[in-house]
């Protein structure tokens, strides 16, 4: 008899419906009675518990330690649209079963990966999720675009030194952090009036930034932290999204003839 674990879903928001058709009891038995029926020696009932609109995994997780473990062959399921969330979900989960040669059977479906039939229905399902991860990628990136030309930063959660979230997410000038900027491109520009190389500019000011105890997000500044700030057109109200380039709506903290100074050089 092959080892066999059943994995149950349900959503704590849709309690209601699934207590009268798929939920945790109907799931459990429905796979219980298809295991006895198959002859399959069922070890385990694994359930993953959806809360909020996010999974836990906390089943999944046990699940793939007890399949890393060995002495799991087979892998019991309600239906896909059941046991995962959406259907990248799903092909992440099935491409993992495939590595480690563990059967996938949906038995509302009638559909098992051992079979070539089944096979070939799952690879379709893979196939969807896909192209469903393609379309959230390219409907995100339209997203960022049109936020991008009307100068808004909305992507990622990190701001340009000198900068800060406040307690709306709106991007504000950090006082104390800009003047450690006001103060790189002041003493860039000193330098360069010297004649100093590139590679002496950068030493020198990395001495008087330690010495200031000037901080770089809590650590001492490094010399690539200098010259992103210096070729940052952040700080003089630009912005570029890959070949968009337009201004930003936040208060730029740099002149444009000082940084042109600067960063040209």
């Amino acid at each position: 008899m092959k080892n066999t674990v059943a994995l149950t879903r349900i959503s704590t928001q849709l309690q209601t419906e699934e207590m009268g058709g798929t939920g945790i009891q109907f799931q459990s038995e429905k796979l219980s009675q298809y295991a006895t029926l198959n002859d399959l020696n069922l070890i385990k009932t694994i359930t993953d518990v959806c809360s909020g609109g996010l999974d836990t995994r906390d089943g999944i997780e046990e699940l793939k330690s007890d399949i890393e473990k060995g002495g799991v062959d087979i892998v019991l399921i309600w239906n896909v649209s059941r046991a995962f969330r959406s259907m990248v979900h799903f092909a992440r989960f099935y491409d993992y079963l495939k590595t480690h040669k563990v059967e996938l059977i949906s038995v509302s479906e009638g559909i098992r990966s051992s079979r070539k039939e089944g096979e070939m229905m799952f690879g379709i399902m893979c196939s969807i999720a896909s192209y469903e991860k393609e379309i959230i990628r390219e409907r995100m990136m339209s997203g960022r675009t049109t936020k991008v030309k009307n100068g808004i930063r909305g992507f990622g959660s990190k701001v340009p030194y000198g900068y800060r979230k406040n307690s709306d997410g709106e991007i504000v000038v950090d006082r104390n952090s800009a003047q450690v900027v006001d103060y790189i491109f002041r003493k860039s520009n000193s330098m360069l009036k010297r004649n100093l190389t590139k590679t002496k500019r950068t030493r020198t000011l990395l001495s008087l930034l330690k010495q200031r105890g000037f901080k770089y997000h809590g650590k001492d500044f490094k010399r690539w932290n200098i010259r992103d700030i210096l070729n940052n057109r952040f700080y003089i109200g630009e912005m570029n999204y890959g070949s968009i380039k337009t201004t930003h709506n936040y208060k730029p903290i740099m002149s444009k003839r000082l940084f042109n100074q600067v960063c040209i050089s």
